[in-house]
Order: structure tokens, then sequence, then C-alpha cells
């Protein structure tokens, strides 16, 4: 799955950011891309850590996730995961970088 196209690199880039130091894989940064798998595909990402990346995340952009909102696609790739803390981040009046 690609990075759908409107979602910007520098929004990308601190979402990676912030997987990489909340998992802490700095070492693995580099190869880290859009494409990447997360949930089932990095074993430092488990239930519990998925629990501390969506922490990081509200944190990060001043974001709300709901539970409701979660779900196994969203920690598909780390595009996925942009691309949904972008939509949170551009669909909330107060949150986040705009």
């Amino acid at each position: 799955m690609n990075r759908p196209p409107d979602t910007s690199q520098a929004l990308f880039e601190d979402v990676k950011s912030v997987v990489v130091v909340t998992l802490d894989i700095e070492d693995q940064a580099a190869g880290l891309g859009p494409e990447t798998g997360l949930y089932g595909n990095l074993p430092e990402l488990d239930s519990l850590t998925v629990v501390k990346l969506i922490v990081a995340m509200r944190k990060r952009f001043g974001i709300e996730i709901n539970i409701d909102e979660i779900a196994c696609e969203i920690f598909d790739t780390l595009g996925r995961l942009a691309a949904f803390v972008e939509s949170k981040v551009y669909l909330e009046p107060f949150g986040g970088v705009k």
C-alpha cells in the first residue's frame, strides 16, 4: 500500500518519529517508509505498545482518538497510520499541527 498522495511528507516524518521513539527502534528508523508493516510485522509493536503509541500521537499532535476509531487497519502500515493522524489533525478544529 502506498502512502496516500495527500499525506504531507512533514506529517509523515513526524508520525514516523513518534513511532520510532515510542517503540525504541532508532536503529531501524532509516529503513522505515510508508509501506513498512507495523502491527504483526514489528515485534516491538504489541497490544500494550499500541496503547502507548496512541497516547504519544494524542500528545504530539493534540488530537483525540476514541476507542471506537481504533482498528487494525490503522496500524497496518506506517503510511496508513500517518494518513489517519493527518485526517484527525485537519478535521479537529483545535487539534495539532495545521
